[in-house]
């Protein structure tokens, strides 16, 4: 393999001052591979910037080979079998998760909005929003058999005490 000197990519590539050939050598992140010389290898990935450079384009746009990955390298089939293996997983998360929310107990909200009377815990407005699906709202708010009285803040939020509604005839009681 031969080697090329560092002191004439200057007046191979017309630049006007030497630190511009390593620029291009510091953004290719050429390593000499004797004192002031470059291999063929390197020099063909300088020629490859310089015309990269000559057409329009720049340092920073530049990708060069070392870096660049070609997914036209992929054969056909590889690239088939790598698709088959990604739809593959995507319908076996899909599969877990139909699972999951089948098997889900649709009664939990009120097994928690039962703990929470019981053990007289406040509950923020994002917490009573992710337990009945919407937001309360003014001081007393009403879904179904609860009742969530407005009881202070906890931190930006308002604090909801929890209360079950109890029928007794046609009385209702808190």
């Amino acid at each position: 393999m031969e080697n090329h000197p560092i002191s004439e990519l200057q007046q191979r590539y017309g630049l006007t001052s030497r630190q511009a050939v390593y620029d291009r050598i510091k953004a290719l992140s050429i390593e000499p591979v004797a004192r002031g010389k470059i291999s063929s290898d390197q020099l063909d990935k300088l020629d490859k910037l310089d015309k990269h450079l000559k057409s329009g384009g720049t340092l920073s746009d530049f990708e060069s080979s070392r870096t660049e990955v070609m997914p036209a390298a992929i054969e056909p089939a590889a690239a088939t079998a790598i698709n088959q293996e990604r739809e593959n997983f995507l319908e076996l998360i899909e599969a877990i998760a139909r699972h999951i929310a089948a098997t889900r107990d649709p009664l939990q909200h009120y097994t928690a909005l039962e703990r929470a009377i019981a053990s007289g815990w406040l509950l923020s407005t994002a917490e009573v929003r992710s337990l009945i699906g919407t937001k309360p709202h003014g001081d007393r708010f009403q879904h179904g058999s609860f009742v969530f009285i407005r009881a202070g803040k906890i931190g930006a939020q308002a604090a909801w005490r929890v209360a079950k509604v109890v029928s007794n005839g046609n009385t209702y009681k808190v």
